[in-house]
Parts: C-alpha cells; structure tokens; sequence
C-alpha cells in the first residue's frame, strides 16, 4: 500500500475519505481498500468506544447524585455495552481494561460483590495495553472495596492501605501527581472514602480516631482551591457525619 494512504490516529475524517477514494478506483487494489476501509472503521471507532465510556460516566454521576435513579444504572450499563459491542468487532484490546472497570462499577451498585471482584481482576489483566497503565492504581482502590464488600474485611482494608501508600511510595505514582494532580487526589481520596464508607456499612469495628485522621489527610488535599473537588468533598462531608453518629 502505498504510504501516503496510511491512517494514523492524526489522519482527519475528510482525509480517509480522500484516501478510500483514490485506492478504490485502482484496479487490483480492492483488497488493499478494504484494508484501508477496516484501519479507518478501527480509528474511528476508539473515538466512539470512549464517547461511550464518557456517557457512562454521566450517568453514573446521576445515579451517584441520586441512587434511587434506577434509569441512571441501567442507561449507564446500556453505554458500556455498547462500548464493549465495537471493542470486542474491532479487536480494540486497549480498551478492555476500561471496559471491564465500568462492568465492576455496575456490580458494586448492584451489591453483586463476587462479580466486580472479578472484573476488576480482568480490568487489571489487561491495564498494560491500555494507553494510560498507570490506571492501575483505581482499579486496584476498587478491587480492595469490593473485597472489603464481599465479606473479606480484614484482607481488603489491609489491602486498601496497600493501594492509598502506593500514591506517594511509588515511582508511577509520584508521577502521576505532578502530570496530573487532579487524577491523583481524585483516585486516591477515592481509596480511603471508599474503605471507611465499606467498614460502615458493615458495622465493622475500627479505630475511630485513625479512621478521622486518615480522612483529615485526604480533607487537606481536597481543599486546594485550584481545584474543583466537589463530587469527592461532598462524599467526605457525608462521611464524617456518619461517623459522629457512631
């Protein structure tokens, strides 16, 4: 194929058509076009797979914000599925590991345990090929919730201090906070809400007294004021409340 018909993730719609255009009228080249025509379904439909994961995402903002909203829930399955739909035709494997993550979120929602368990297993499985590795580090905050949530309390909440350390104890995350504070704070505030949030739940005991310090550290960081935490502050002023109740 000639090189001035590759297609590269630069390559815009107009110029693909271009590209199809020209190959398709040489005869012999059928074949080659139907390539061309396949790389171009591939690029594009990245785009759509993740149009998806973000509407996802906004739906399960609105279920968040309001969990009776049954809607949310399942107009936000619906998304990933659909999302799973052209990953698995168009052999997009970059994106299974984000299609798995999102799977695991619906089964936390529906308290079905052993089953995000397992997809969070499979989101980790696949999270070097994803374009962002360092991804790793949510997956793992919610592997250890949902671990804590199937029963096994003790092994997750070790587990989840693991995770919350590994923030500011590890290479890739000692990058990712300075190329991208915002994500940083948000997964791992994440971490500790989450865990204490299960613990409660549960009606599991533990130190009150750690359980508010922990939760003063991750305060501290949520109120840099460049930033717009609202969805975690909200979660944490929830939180503390709940925990002078008990």
């Amino acid at each position: 194929m000639d090189k001035n018909l590759l297609i590269t993730q630069q390559t815009s719609p107009e110029e693909v058509k271009i590209f199809i255009s020209k190959l398709r009228e040489q005869k012999g080249k059928e074949n080659e076009t139907l390539k061309l025509i396949n790389e171009a379904l591939s690029f594009g439909h990245q785009f759509v797979v993740n149009l998806f994961f973000e509407e996802a995402l906004t739906n399960q903002h609105l279920y968040m914000n309001d969990n009776s909203n049954k809607g949310a829930l399942i107009d936000m399955q619906n998304s990933v599925l659909k999302a799973g739909f052209y990953i698995k035709k168009y052999n997009l494997d970059m994106w299974l590991s984000r299609y798995f993550r999102f799977l695991g979120r619906i089964e936390d929602y529906k308290k079905n345990f052993k089953k995000s368990i397992s997809y969070y297993k499979k989101a980790i499985k696949y999270v070097e090929i994803d374009p962002e590795p360092f991804r790793v580090f949510e997956l793992e905050g919610f592997l250890a919730f949902a671990i804590i949530m199937s029963g096994q309390v003790e092994r997750g909440f070790k587990y989840s201090k693991k995770v919350y350390a590994k923030y500011l104890t590890t290479k890739v995350g000692i990058n990712l906070k300075q190329k991208d504070y915002f994500t940083w704070e948000v997964w791992r505030s994440g971490v500790a809400i989450r865990t204490i949030t299960a613990l409660l739940d549960l009606k599991y005991t533990f130190n009150l007294k750690d359980a508010l310090l922990w939760l003063n550290e991750v305060k501290i960081e949520l109120n840099k004021k460049e930033y717009d935490f609202s969805y975690r502050k909200i979660e944490l002023t929830s939180l503390k409340e709940r925990l002078k109740l008990n």
